[in-house]
């Protein structure tokens, strides 16, 4: 690319790597400052100033590229290294970037200077992501053969499919704009996490022990109960019951001891009367705690062929089946999707005494799948990320094998969640939420397939990121987004209509209508279209977890929300009569 004149338009059909020329000047540089009031704003910094990507590795044999942005000629000469949080304004022609916590924007002219930097850009981001050249064979190899499709940029067709179903459902001004209502519903100490109930009763967990909450419309409030569950002693042969007489305790909360045990995952089950449980010291067991009763009832052991299997996560059959009578969920291990069936092979429910959960299906992967995270839909279609930030997307019938594979952008997925409908996906990496429309037409065909029953590949729909703006980004403290997840539906016919997360001590809500509608005008990560616009809500602490109440407990005008922070809950209305 020359120094002077217009840079030519970037050549899309070939992937060689970016050279590291110079781009024309007069390029302006804008710097991002708060005022007084708090509020962000741009302050031209520099003008006339050159661009330019250079790999620091390229002499340097054996060692992987490591591709770096420059800025020169201004007041302050700038260098970052590339990476996924750099955001391309299309319609301003703008390239936003952080050094050093601050936060620059580079303006470009017009004639196609500002396409080829981006250009340059995606592919000095592969280098650096992957270690490998920029070429069709490397990126085929990462990704497959119909990964450039799948995680590619918008098409049009892509744009239609994704505002298919918005003619009967826009958001209105008021609101996205109208901030949501909060109240404090309680203080507790040492708040591990939430397991959220559709029926009566929430709870959170606690060392040791785990408060009642009663749901109640726009929130939940303190049930003034505690259920203190202790440890079932370890050895028991099978056959044998493991109960303890330890009761729930009525009255404020208080620390409790000995060998009380504090799950790392809680699933309700049996229409919410009983709490099945993980816990870090014996992963291939399941502790199953009857509510009503408040007692440990039996503990279980993960057993294929007579040999324990150690379970990461549970969860439901279904997005509903925690309402139902069910006896079977799934597990997940970090090469393993397993069907547990708690009864016997003659399909009669055991007793409480039997050790033995029934391995009911499923696979143990000879490779390194590094399983995160799982979720199921309303039709039990399930939907699993990976530490190499892979999503796969199985049907109901079977888990032995994914009927679509959703390429990696590179970052570990931490969580997924899926609409009731199975219809769309959300997957959480540390900077951004990756949302999957997983329904396509196939070329010359008016039938709507389904990502979960068939493979999607090059005929998917490219999928969006939801981020924060990167002065938002610096004002969390960059801490990761975490367990993002769409509003709590459990019936056909109803629209999940927002994404909430958490990130460091604040609570972030996108609309899914709005990412729904977004046109590509910024896009970061590759190309993809990005969403910045959303609610953020503060808190002093930490936030343990942001999640929607079940739709029976929404109020009339909004969704209803429960935050919890390390030591306080609270509700969280878009209703004006929440407070």
């Amino acid at each position: 690319m020359g120094n002077s004149g217009s840079a030519p338009e970037p050549d899309t059909d070939e992937f060689s790597s970016p050279a590291p020329a110079q781009e024309p000047a007069g390029l302006t540089l804008y710097k991002g400052e708060r005022n007084s009031k708090g509020d962000f704003q741009w302050k031209e910094a520099a003008g006339g100033i050159h661009a330019s990507l250079y790999d620091a590795n390229e002499d340097a044999t054996g060692r992987r590229p490591e591709w770096h942005f420059e800025l020169e000629g201004g007041p302050v000469d700038l260098n970052a290294v590339i990476d996924d949080d750099f955001v391309f304004d299309l319609a301003s022609r703008r390239v936003l970037f952080t050094v050093d916590n601050t936060i620059w924007a580079l303006h470009t002219p017009a004639g196609g200077v500002f396409e080829a930097l981006h250009a340059k850009y995606e592919r000095a981001l592969f280098e650096n992501k992957w270690g490998l050249e920029d070429t069709l064979e490397n990126r085929n190899k990462i990704m497959g053969t119909d990964g450039l499709q799948m995680i590619g940029k918008e098409t049009a067709e892509s744009l239609r499919a994704w505002a298919d179903d918005m003619d009967v459902d826009v958001p209105t001004a008021a609101e996205l704009s109208t901030p949501p209502r909060e109240r404090l519903v309680g203080r507790r100490d040492a708040i591990h996490g939430l397991v959220m109930g559709a029926g009566d009763r929430s709870y959170l967990i606690r060392d040791g022990e785990i408060n009642v909450m009663r749901n109640v419309l726009g929130g939940m409030e303190d049930a003034a109960v505690k259920l203190s569950f202790g440890m079932p002693e370890s050895g028991g042969t099978p056959g044998t019951g493991r109960r303890s007489t330890r009761r729930s305790s009525l009255g404020p909360a208080a620390a409790s001891g000995g060998g009380s045990l504090t799950p790392s995952r809680a699933l309700l089950m049996a229409a919410e009367s009983k709490m099945a449980m993980l816990t870090p010291l014996r992963k291939s067991n399941l502790i199953q705690a009857d509510i009503e009763t408040g007692r440990v009832v039996s503990e279980w052991s993960f057993q294929k062929d007579g040999v324990d299997i150690p379970m990461d996560d549970i969860v439901g059959d279904t997005k509903a089946s925690q309402l139902e009578d069910r006896q079977t969920f799934l597990g997940l291990g970090t090469n393993r999707l397993v069907r547990w069936d708690m009864r016997d092979r003659a399909g009669v429910v055991q007793e409480m005494g039997s050790p033995i959960v029934q391995y009911a299906g499923g696979k143990d992967y000879a490779r390194n799948t590094n399983f995160t995270c799982m979720a199921t839909s309303g039709d039990g279609y399930v939907v699993v990320g990976s530490q190499d930030g892979r999503v796969r997307l199985y049907s109901e019938s079977t888990l032995t094998q994914a009927r679509t594979s959703i390429p990696s952008l590179g970052y570990p997925i931490t969580d997924v969640d899926v609409t009731y409908d199975g219809r769309w996906v959300v997957a959480t990496a540390a900077h951004y939420l990756m949302v999957v429309m997983t329904t396509y037409r196939p070329p010359g065909s008016e039938a709507t397939l389904c990502g979960f029953t068939s493979r999607m590949g090059a005929n998917s729909p490219a999928p969006r990121l939801l981020r924060l703006r990167l002065e938002d980004a610096l004002r969390t403290g960059n801490k990761p987004l975490q367990k993002g997840r769409f509003t709590w539906v459990t019936e056909r016919g109803r629209q999940e209509r927002w994404v909430v997360a958490s990130c460091g001590s604040y609570t972030v809500r996108w609309n899914l209508r709005v990412v729904k509608t977004a046109n590509a005008q910024t896009v970061s990560g590759g190309g993809l279209t990005t969403v910045d616009q959303y609610q953020l809500l503060s808190k002093e602490e930490h936030v343990v977890d942001s999640a929607f109440m079940h739709d029976n407990f929404a109020r009339s005008h909004g969704e209803s929300m429960v935050v919890v922070t390390d030591n306080h809950v609270y509700n969280i209305n878009d209703d004006e009569d929440s407070s």
